[in-house]
């Protein structure tokens, strides 16, 4: 007769072994193990995120952007470690966090063996996850592999937009879509490679910064499709078989139709300008003759209306110019131009000093300097100044467009899942049962 017993010889008998990091059990139950859950360094938040009851706990940077640091000494402390030991693995991240009052409904799985990693996965927290849900487990072998903690945290403001998370206490890991720390926290099939004599292999960011620098609009636009359809696959170290986009694909499209978008506006703005400098320039009369048949010029009355008025399709161009310098730098007051000046030369005078001036903040900083990639800006051409000008102000108005902290706070990092039908359906049903009422 078969009797059922407990091996404490082994932590886990698993002998279907599905990959080098999964495995099932005799009941069925998935085993992922050594699969990274959290990790060292810094996390990025909205200010939005980082609220209590009192406000704000860190004060966010430019465009409500907060950078929190998790150095190694509060991830591997001793209480932090012990408190996700068998903690539940949730689909996606609840409403709430798991209690006893919930954890019927919302367990998948328990988290085991928690570590700290070692070699080249030091920086990372590790751990078993036994999933025993069926559903949970035809998630995970269908491709959904990102993990997410969910914890308390005591966070402490360290400078505008930076803060520090301390005095961490797991209460779930959540199985996500797209958790905030990257694809590195994710069930993975393979033994991580240790050997040290290979070369790296050149990213697409690489390539898109080398193409950049030797404005090479072609080599760019390549970089750009190329990362979008997933030549490079170092975002998806946890995806079987490369399979898909890569986790960026999305927002790598969005950014090379942004810029396809501000060639077309740059290339019309500059053919405006190149029209008014001809205007300037009276390339208009080659000959010195009229086309006309008049013999003497009609007189007119002088008007004080018109004094000041830029001249034919010069208006838009400069309300375009004082539209982006005062997303740039509100409230900045542009130089009036010189008549003896020619229109494209004080365009460029005026985005210069618009850029100048937006550096001298830490925020200005951080929207101006990824446009000009090292370069001088008192040294840029006309063209390299309206294309860093345009650049930067879009990326401002994107920022200003997202604006939106708590001591101890909730964290959940991502992967909240959508509401169904009928929770829509039954929330719609009892907010007109109360109109009614």
């Amino acid at each position: 007769m078969k009797v059922r017993t407990q091996d404490e010889a082994g932590r886990w008998f698993a002998p279907e072994r599905l990959s080098a990091r999964q495995s099932m059990t005799p009941e069925g139950f998935l085993l992922c193990q050594a699969v990274p859950i959290a990790r060292t360094g810094t996390l990025v938040y909205d200010e939005s995120e980082l609220v209590n009851d009192d406000g704000p706990i860190v004060q966010g940077g430019a465009g409500g952007i907060v950078t929190i640091e998790r150095n190694p000494d509060e991830v591997f402390r001793a209480e932090t470690i012990a408190s996700f030991e068998g903690k539940p693995v949730t689909l996606s991240h609840p409403d709430d966090f798991v209690t006893p009052a919930n954890w019927r409904e919302l367990s998948m799985g328990i988290t085991q063996n928690v570590r700290q990693g070692s070699d080249i996965e030091s920086d990372l927290m590790l751990a078993d996850l036994l999933i025993t849900d069926s559903v949970a487990i035809e998630e995970v072998r269908s491709g959904l592999r990102q993990v997410s903690c969910g914890y308390d945290a005591d966070y402490e403001q360290l400078a505008v937009g930076r803060g520090r998370q301390m005095n961490i206490v797991g209460n779930h890991v959540a199985l996500v879509e797209r958790g905030r720390c990257g694809p590195r926290c994710a069930i993975g099939d393979s033994e991580v490679a240790k050997t040290t004599d290979a070369k790296p292999k050149r990213t697409w960011r690489d390539r898109v910064m080398t193409a950049f620098r030797a404005k090479d609009e072609a080599a760019l636009e390549e970089a750009l499709e190329g990362a979008k359809t997933g030549d490079e696959d170092e975002e998806e170290e946890g995806n079987e078989g490369g399979k898909g986009k890569t986790a960026d694909s999305a927002a790598l499209a969005s950014i090379l139709k942004t810029m396809k978008s501000m060639d077309k506006r740059m290339a019309d703005m500059e053919a405006e300008v190149k029209k008014i400098t001809e205007d300037d320039d009276g390339d208009d009369d080659q000959d010195g003759q009229t086309t006309d048949n008049l013999l003497e010029p009609e007189s007119v009355n002088k008007t004080t209306k018109a004094m000041g008025t830029a001249y034919t399709g010069d208006a838009a161009i400069m309300t375009d110019l004082r539209s982006r310098a005062e997303v740039l730098v509100p409230g900045i007051s542009l130089a009036t131009r010189d008549a003896k000046v020619k229109t494209a030369d004080h365009i460029c005078s005026c985005q210069r000093a618009a850029l100048t001036t937006a550096m001298q903040t830490a925020d200005g900083k951080t929207i101006v300097e990824p446009f000009l990639v090292g370069r001088d800006l008192s040294k840029l051409t006309a063209d390299q100044v309206s294309a860093v000008f345009v650049g930067a102000s879009e990326l401002a108005k994107a920022r200003n467009n997202n604006v939106g902290t708590r001591t101890t706070h909730v964290t959940k990092d991502f992967g909240r899942a959508p509401l169904s039908v009928d929770a829509i359906n039954k929330a719609n049903k009892e907010f007109w049962n109360q109109g009614r009422n």
